[in-house]
């Protein structure tokens, strides 16, 4: 991708809504390639991880959305929905909610937000801690992940605390089962705080067993990880999350 950022803006050129939005945009030095709200118009998006701006109003039919999320689940796109809810149908809200998306609900929206979030997206190399009180678990996955990521490593819940609160990573690998302060205490000391109660965590845990699993599932971290899986099961299954996941205003701030 260029260094400029740009978007894709699903929206009728012809309504002040969307040309508010699109000078808006070129004001902020992004630049912006209008695209018609026509399902058969999805197609014009290139197929690339590239960023898509949809502008809600009545003509976001729900063949339209069928269509980018289709698009979105192929390749990755970065979309983000700029309106309120308010002026739709309930059969539109409903296929709303099914396309994973940034929203901005105040008007203008607020292009500095989306600045970051774009520039979030094209981070490549995303910033991974690792919460592990087994040494060999700690070096094992750094080996397997640092090709891809910024992989930093802290051996109990307590320095895992200390670490996030002075230093902005994207994803915690935590070890459920800890002493003195286990996963889900952390979890929980996390969420309290604004700075990182957004923060993505996804267990570590040994145990493969339906008791154990449920109970991290419980736990309503952002999933869990096996550690008896095999490193390509790992590694993908980061590349998945970071592929779906919705970077929140609380992250970027």
């Amino acid at each position: 991708m260029s260094t400029k950022k740009e978007v894709y803006l699903i929206g009728d050129i012809k309504r002040l809504v969307v040309q508010t939005l699109m000078r808006n945009l070129k004001d902020n030095d992004i630049e912006v390639f209008p695209v018609d709200p026509n399902p058969s118009f999805i197609s014009h998006i290139p197929d690339l991880p590239v960023h898509v701006m949809l502008s809600l109003s009545e003509d976001v039919t729900p063949e339209l959305l069928h269509a980018l999320k289709t698009k979105q689940q192929k390749c990755g796109l970065h979309i983000y929905m700029a309106g309120t809810l308010k002026a739709l149908s309930l059969v539109q809200e409903e296929y709303i909610k099914q396309v994973p998306a940034f929203r901005f609900t105040t008007w203008p929206i607020d292009v500095s937000l989306l600045s970051k979030a774009i520039e979030w997206h094209e981070r490549t190399r995303k910033r991974i801690l690792v919460v592990d009180d087994d040494p060999n678990i700690l070096r094992t996955i750094k080996t397997w992940l640092e090709n891809e990521y910024e992989i930093y490593l802290v051996n109990s819940g307590f320095n895992a605390i200390d670490f996030i609160a002075k230093h902005k990573v994207d994803l915690v690998l935590l070890d459920y089962e800890m002493p003195n302060l286990n996963g889900p205490e952390v979890l929980k000391k996390l969420r309290l705080h604004k700075e990182s109660s957004k923060l993505p965590v996804i267990f570590l845990t040994a145990k493969g067993d339906r008791d154990s699993v449920m109970a991290a599932i419980e736990q309503k971290a952002d999933g869990y990880i096996l550690k008896t899986r095999k490193p390509a099961e790992i590694i993908n299954t980061i590349r998945e999350f970071f592929k779906k996941y919705i970077v929140s205003p609380e992250v970027l701030g």
